[in-house]
């Protein structure tokens, strides 16, 4: 055992004297192993700033102080002022139950339980200024500030001891006294986690599971979304009784998978997932800004996900139902539900109402789909704040046969439409002119590979330029490449070439420039940025031009104006492309294609190369009022990868 001492603050007879009423009403609540209701709370909220004054501040290397304001033989009533964005260890609390008040500042909780002889993360949580957090007896938690705080500890009956949990040697500190929840410096007596695991039981299969789990860290928003998981599972809990409802804080993929394979482990089987969470390119967003993490479409092929025969997942974020939810209705074979437009944080389930200025003070918060300034411009705003009814959920079923993503049945249409690339003449200017520098630079003709090169026109044209020692084009659709095999048969220096999968059928250092023209969209990006990285040479460039969603700016005015003179232009000159581009869009088979291949929204690109090529940034070409192209360019990259990737 460990005694760690600690002073106690000086408090005047008449500060704990005006404080006696109301720890009063609060160890009675203790007591009677209950947690404190509003009325009571609000109390607490009263008298913040007299605690605030009872506070020492916390001891260097300790993320908080103690100040015991009570104790005796049936209550422990202690105060801790926290260090910004310090955590305790993960410890118990001697037999005892109780609960923790925040009465400043905000905390993320996670609990704990053994999984053989290892504690395994079960549940996290953000805790909220005026929120009572219940302790019970078998409980192991930890908690961190996200910022600076005060939290109030009752605890009965008052602990003899607790101990303290090193995950990183994974053993247990046992201390006594006036402890605190961290690692103390210097020599003390451990145990392994081995010797005092519970004993391994036979897991059997119980209850379904209702998982609800949130991000917590990636963009703004994620403490709405942990009141909005509160709400849902409250809910959730009350219509499926027979069902056992987990409800967790999620910050990196690995959490989510932890997740999901101690659920295996147990036997257990998901009924519905639930996941609320900014979006991306492959739906849900982990991690944070600084460095985002998802999972490409080939990790979620791989996982496996325990759900039952009557399993559903829904995605509440931002424009899941328009790929992620099909696609994963597919690869896990369970109905799936999404947000065709965007999502926003309402005090209403029903339509949008505003939460205000504070929306986690709120005690229910919803995720509903609306109209609104991203999706709909200025016009959706105004409608959103109206108080606009909440868009449902779309549903996508698991399909018996594969769904039709490449361009194999429109092929013959893309052709006629796109037989000279030429035709899009703001794209093939930006790109022509990146071509004769980067010549110029090397003083020869250019060694290029094209990914999702269709029917081959941009190589095609380059060639007809004299730009190209030798090019290789790339893509999924056999179609495809059988008309650009057909109109490349006297062009020695092109080679067209099947790829499935990220994986280029390129030597290393090969080629000078990697050029994806209108198809990034289809790639799964960081697998191919690694192999891309990979075929080039050093000071090897990425060259992107892709279309994107994005409603107009009225900063945009210039370049809506020059593209809508520019779009009339072409249809004065070119006739027949017009009439062949929309013989092509009005297809079905091409509107079927591209509700598996939906354009994705401008943030998505800026996120991704301001993520992976620090200081970069695409530019704009073209801009129509929901829609633009913009255009990338690497500059020179060294060899090895631009960050850290996420995926594998």
């Amino acid at each position: 055992m460990t005694d760690i001492a600690h002073n106690l603050p000086t408090t005047t007879r008449d500060e704990l004297a005006s404080l006696s009423p109301l720890f009063d009403a609060l160890a009675e609540v203790a007591v009677a192993g209950e947690v404190p209701g509003p009325g009571l709370l609000a109390r607490v909220s009263e008298a913040r700033y007299l605690l605030a004054s009872l506070a020492l501040d916390p001891k260097d290397g300790e993320p908080y102080s103690r100040s015991i304001l009570r104790a005796d033989d049936q209550v422990e009533i202690m105060l801790a002022r926290w260090r910004p964005g310090h955590s305790c260890a993960p410890h118990d609390h001697g037999g005892a139950s109780g609960f923790v008040i925040a009465v400043e500042g905000m905390f993320h909780e996670r609990r704990f339980h053994w999984e053989g002889t290892q504690l395994a993360v079960t549940e996290g949580t953000m805790r909220h200024e005026g929120e009572a957090i219940p302790i019970s007896p078998e409980d192991i938690h930890d908690m961190a500030a996200e910022t600076a705080g005060l939290t109030l500890h009752l605890y009965s009956p008052p602990p003899p001891g607790m101990r303290v949990f090193d995950l990183e040697r994974s053993e247990v500190l046992e201390l006594v006294g006036n402890y605190g929840a961290w690692i103390p410096d210097g020599e003390h007596a451990r145990v392994p986690f081995a010797d005092i695991a519970p004993p391994t039981i036979p897991q059997t299969q119980g209850k379904p599971v209702i998982w609800v789990g949130h991000t917590t860290r990636y963009r703004g928003g994620s403490a709405e979304f942990a009141v909005a998981a509160a709400t849902m599972g409250r809910e959730l809990a009350a219509e499926h009784r027979d069902a056992e409802v987990i409800v967790s804080g999620v910050h990196r993929k690995a959490d989510f998978e932890a997740e999901l394979g101690r659920l295996a482990r147990s036997g257990r089987m998901i009924r519905q997932l639930h996941l609320i969470s900014h979006s991306g390119m492959y739906g849900p967003m982990f991690g944070s800004t600084d460095w985002p993490e998802q999972f490409s479409p080939h990790e979620w092929r791989a996982m496996t996900i325990p759900f039952a025969s009557d399993g559903r997942a829904y995605f509440h974020a931002c424009r899941t139902a328009r790929w992620f939810a099909p696609f994963f209705a597919e690869v896990f074979g369970v109905p799936s539900f999404g947000n065709y437009n965007y999502t926003t944080v309402s005090t209403r389930k029903d339509r949008f109402a505003w939460a205000g200025r504070r929306p986690t003070t709120r005690r229910n918060l919803y995720m509903i789909a609306a109209p609104g300034r991203k999706s709909h411009g200025l016009a959706g705003s105004v409608r959103k704040y109206l108080g606009c009814a909440a868009e449902p959920m779309v549903e996508s079923h698991p399909t018996a046969t594969q769904p039709e993503r490449s361009y194999d049945r429109v092929a013959d249409l893309y052709d006629r439409a796109y037989s000279d690339i030429r035709v899009r003449e703001a794209e093939w200017r930006w790109l022509a002119g990146r071509v004769a520098d980067l010549r110029g630079d090397l003083g020869r003709p250019l060694r290029v590979l094209e990914i999702g090169c269709g029917n081959g026109a941009l190589l095609r044209a380059l060639d007809d330029n004299g730009d190209i020692d030798f090019a290789v084009g790339m893509d999924s659709s056999a179609g495809m490449l059988t008309r650009a095999r057909e109109h490349s048969r006297d062009r020695a220096r092109l080679r067209f070439v099947k790829v499935n999968g990220p994986l280029l059928d390129v030597p290393d250092d090969h080629v000078d420039v990697v050029i994806s023209f209108l198809s990034f969209r289809y790639l799964d990006w960081d697998p191919v940025m690694a192999e891309i990285r990979r075929v080039l040479a050093p000071g090897g460039r990425l060259w992107v031009v892709d279309m994107v969603q994005q409603p107009a700016r009225l900063r945009e005015l210039p370049v809506l104006t020059r593209s809508a003179v520019a779009h009339l232009r072409t249809r004065r000159a070119r006739p027949e492309f017009v009439r062949d581009l929309a013989a092509l869009t009005r297809h079905p088979e091409w509107l079927n294609m591209l509700q598996h291949n939906p354009i994705r929204a401008e943030h998505e690109y800026r996120w991704y190369f301001g993520s992976r090529f620090p200081g970069t940034q695409p530019q704009t070409l073209t801009a129509t009022m929901s829609a633009r192209v913009m255009a990338f360019d690497s500059g020179p990259l060294a060899k090895g990868q631009t960050a850290p990737l996420s995926y594998p």
